[in-house]
C-alpha cells in the first residue's frame, strides 16, 4: 500500500479498500490463522503539509478467524484499530513531544518520494490479535484423557489430582 507524495491533492487522499490477501497473510504468518475466512478493511484519509510530512488518519478493521487456544475450534476476533501516523519527510526532526500529551500519533519518516502504509497496517493486525484466542468466553476445551471437546458432549472425566510430593508433609499438621 504505497502512495506518490507528489500524487496527494492538497485536500488530501481518502484511502478505502479491502486489506490485501498478502498484507494480512503476513501478519498472520505462524498463528494457523484461516485466510479464506479474514478479511480486513482500511479507510484512510492522507494528507500533507508544505514540507511534504505527510499525514494518515482513519480506521482499520478486520475480522480474523484463528483455532481456539482451548478446543482448536474456529474463533472470530475482531480487530479494530485506530490509524494515527505521521511520515516525516527525510532529514525532518521527528517530533520528541508531542503538544497534547493524550496524543498517541505515531512517528517515522519516509524516502522522500513515497509512503508505506502496509509495514504499519500489519503491525496494528499484530497487535490487535489477543495472545489467547477464545471460541466464546465459556470454552470448556479439551478433555486431558481422551481428547473429546467438552463444548459438544461432557466425557465425565475428571483431570487427575496434582499432589506434590514436597507437601505431603503438611497433611499432618494439626491447626488448632
Amino acid at each position: 500500500m504505497r502512495y506518490k507524495i507528489k500524487d496527494i491533492p492538497a485536500d488530501g487522499l481518502v484511502v478505502d479498500q479491502e486489506l490485501d490477501r498478502s498484507l494480512l497473510g503476513d501478519a498472520l504468518v505462524g498463528i494457523d490463522a484461516d485466510l479464506d475466512a479474514t478479511t480486513g478493511h482500511v479507510r484512510v484519509e492522507l494528507s500533507k503539509d508544505r514540507d511534504d510530512n505527510v499525514f494518515a488518519n482513519g480506521e482499520l478493521k478486520a475480522l480474523v478467524t484463528l483455532p481456539c487456544a482451548l478446543c482448536l475450534a474456529p474463533a472470530l476476533v475482531k480487530v479494530s484499530s485506530r490509524i494515527k501516523m505521521t511520515f516525516v519527510a527525510p532529514g525532518e526532526k521527528e517530533p520528541s513531544d508531542s503538544e497534547d500529551p493524550l496524543d498517541d500519533v505515531d512517528v517515522t519518516a519516509h524516502d522522500g518520494q513515497e509512503v508505506d502504509l502496509g509495514a504499519y497496517l500489519r503491525e496494528q493486525i499484530i497487535l490487535a490479535l489477543p495472545i489467547s484466542a477464545r471460541c466464546r468466553d465459556n470454552c470448556a476445551g479439551l478433555c486431558s484423557i481422551c481428547g473429546q471437546n467438552k463444548n459438544e458432549r461432557d466425557c465425565g472425566h475428571k483431570p487427575p489430582a496434582l499432589e506434590d510430593p514436597r507437601f505431603q508433609a503438611l497433611k499432618n499438621l494439626k491447626l488448632d
